[in-house]
């Protein structure tokens, strides 16, 4: 799934969390500076032009920490 804002992806993610299927599974928000999209997967396979933002467990957001 992609989404074209950070709160379009934040809602599309925790939607998917709630999910039966995706129960106790992460659902990863990754941006992609080359497509300028954020995406939204269980797999959270990162490559050097994405950025990890969060994820959600079971409806839960956890951002993620940032290395500055």
């Amino acid at each position: 799934m992609k989404a074209t804002t950070i709160e379009e992806a934040k809602s599309m993610a925790k939607a998917k969390s709630f999910e039966k299927k995706h129960k106790d599974e992460t659902i990863h928000i990754i941006y992609c500076n080359r497509t300028e999209y954020f995406y939204i997967d269980t797999n959270g396979l990162i490559r050097l032009w994405e950025q990890s933002f969060g994820y959600y467990v079971n409806g839960v957001y956890t951002a993620e920490k940032s290395n500055s």
